[in-house]
């Protein structure tokens, strides 16, 4: 259900691709009395407002619940149940903000919106990236100008992994095409078109020409040059044997202006 239907919403209203939209916020104990129920994505994190738009966030959005419309009528209930602070990877970054988001069925919790990383039904593993989409069959970052679309990334997601690399849509400074280009990285699309070239749970190390993320150790081998298209060239595939369907050239001293892996 997460994937084909709440990876990415609207904060005013518009159905998203599975024709589901927010209807109705309505906050929990610590932000019900101030009248906060206008919620809103700040530096990839929730906040709820109220009329004059005082904000709210992180642990006082306990309880909040999120109610999401399909043709009329409620199809489902998201309760924030949880938050946690999440150290990034890349050294220097702030740390991000992590829900615990489950589906609710009146006062009772069927179960974490993210499934398969967690050992509770609680567990804050949901990221915000706000002001951006995905679209993981072509592997493209699609910013909103408006920045009233936001994502919700679940742990071990490639989205995911963007925020804990640094590379937040509103908590960065980092531009659409390198967070393309960190995207196309991290799945491994060789070739530009979408398909993807690993497994999870495969191991990378990578650096990137800001000099915000430096290698923790030198690599037997290159794997790939990456932007926004894709490798720009290929010395080694992250898994070994792998073969790929395009043409591309090896690296040696090539550089990027935006990732390599």
């Amino acid at each position: 259900m997460f994937g084909s239907s709440i990876h990415e919403l609207h904060l005013g209203g518009q159905a998203n691709a599975a024709g589901l939209r927010i209807v109705k916020v309505a906050p929990g104990p610590a932000a019900a009395a101030g009248g906060f129920d206008r919620l809103d994505v700040v530096g990839d994190a929730f906040v709820l407002r109220d009329a004059r738009g005082a904000a709210l966030a992180g642990p006082a959005l306990l309880g909040t619940r999120i109610y999401l419309g399909a043709g009329g009528q409620t199809f489902a209930t998201v309760m924030i149940a949880s938050h946690a602070r999440v150290a990034r990877w890349a050294e220097g970054a702030p740390d991000v903000d992590a829900y615990g988001l489950v589906y609710v069925d009146g006062h009772h919790i069927e179960r974490n919106v993210c499934t398969g990383y967690h050992d509770s039904e609680r567990a804050p593993i949901a990221l915000v990236l706000g002001g951006e989409t995905y679209d993981m069959e072509a592997k493209e970052v699609r910013p909103d100008p408006e920045q009233r679309w936001f994502s919700i990334a679940c742990a071990g997601s490639a989205a995911a992994k963007l925020s804990l690399l640094g590379y937040g849509p509103q908590s960065s400074k980092t531009t659409p095409a390198r967070r393309q280009a960190t995207l196309k990285m991290i799945t491994a699309d060789y070739c530009g078109d979408g398909h993807s070239y690993t497994a999870d749970g495969t191991p990378i190390q990578w650096e990137n020409v800001a000099g915000t993320v430096e290698l923790t150790a030198e690599p037997a081998a290159i794997e790939a040059v990456w932007t926004a298209d894709g490798a720009l060239c290929l010395d080694e595939a992250r898994i070994a044997g792998t073969e790929i369907d395009c043409t591309l050239p090896r690296c040696g001293n090539t550089t990027s202006p935006t990732a390599s892996g």
